[in-house]
């Protein structure tokens, strides 16, 4: 066989595997239809640029059918991701008061309580959610000396759950919200007024009873947020990207503003797995408040990395 038409037949090969992963991507549009097709979304941004890639060489071995097909959805792909990656939300208005946010999914076997504790201390944060908590992680939280006080607990009974802290002098209260699943939510003083912060974490979903669970938590989340008056921020790892229906649902329907738009991806799970890492955990907020100096913190030997941002007036 000759090398022409080795190359020929290595590139049909990957033309046409390009052809079953831009299936797939294709798919990934149509979440809402069926659990799979929206795992599936999660991944956009790896399978678009993969596709590009497979298509450029199939068309160079002149596999021109499934190389163009390949080479045309992967561009789709990537631009779907346009509006997120050029779009921003909207800034802090000069001279607004600000607090400094962060929601964390520590693990709740993660052994690393001590130096998590310091990296709360040394980020000077206002507001602390700590997701996949325990009483651990409570008493190493109450021994830490930090300025911040424990504002609510994990349920009694349950092994794990959602500590919130917030300073004091933000006057801090607890909701009582009744949403389902692992969630908290409180209040705090932003200036002159009071802004609620709600904290979910939905289960994974990696089956269709716990995608439909992952995805009611998110609608009853919306809808909380819709009909609250006063502005509003919600934090969590939320088991969803942005591509995913379950998030567009949160953000459209509850009329959020996501801080990670034009911020690139900023994956935060699974660490240590380098580009297959995806963004699954968020900090979002209603229109009348801006953000600023939204980024990643080092995960501490969790599976997550913590969203740290700054929420303030919106200018």
């Amino acid at each position: 066989m000759t090398v022409r038409r080795v190359w020929r037949a290595f590139a049909l090969g990957v033309g046409w595997a390009g052809v079953v992963i831009a299936t797939l991507l294709v798919l990934s549009f149509l979440g809402s239809l069926f659990w799979v097709f929206d795992l599936a979304a999660n991944f956009r941004p790896q399978a678009s640029v993969v596709l590009v890639f497979l298509g450029l060489v199939a068309v160079a071995g002149r596999a021109r059918v499934p190389g163009w097909t390949t080479l045309a959805v992967g561009l789709i792909g990537l631009v779907s991701l346009v509006p997120h990656l050029l779009d921003a939300p909207p800034p802090i208005a000069d001279g607004s008061p600000t607090i400094r946010i962060m929601s964390f999914n520590v693990g709740i076997s993660n052994p690393n309580r001590t130096a998590v504790a310091e990296f709360i201390a040394h980020e000077d944060l206002d507001v602390v959610f700590i997701f996949e908590s325990s009483f651990e992680w409570e008493d190493t939280i109450r021994g830490a000396g930090l300025p911040l006080q424990i504002v609510s607990v994990v349920p009694r009974g349950r092994l794990a759950g959602v500590t919130v802290l917030a300073r004091p002098e933000l006057r801090p209260g607890r909701l009582d919200v009744e949403l389902g699943g692992e969630m908290a939510a409180v209040e705090v003083d932003l200036g002159d007024e009071r802004v609620a912060v709600l904290g979910i974490h939905p289960v994974s979903p990696t089956s269709p009873s716990r995608a439909s669970a992952r995805d009611g938590l998110i609608a009853r989340a919306a809808d909380w947020v819709a009909t609250r008056a006063g502005e509003v921020v919600v934090v969590g790892d939320l088991n969803a990207t942005p591509w995913s229906h379950a998030y567009s649902t949160l953000r459209l329907r509850g009329g959020l503003v996501d801080t990670l738009r034009g911020k690139g991806l900023q994956p935060t799970w699974p660490q240590g797995w380098g580009a297959l890492m995806i963004p699954i955990d968020h900090v979002l907020h209603t229109t009348g408040l801006g953000s600023a100096d939204r980024r990643t913190g080092p995960a501490f030997g969790s599976a997550h990395r913590p969203v740290l941002v700054e929420i303030g007036v919106a200018g």
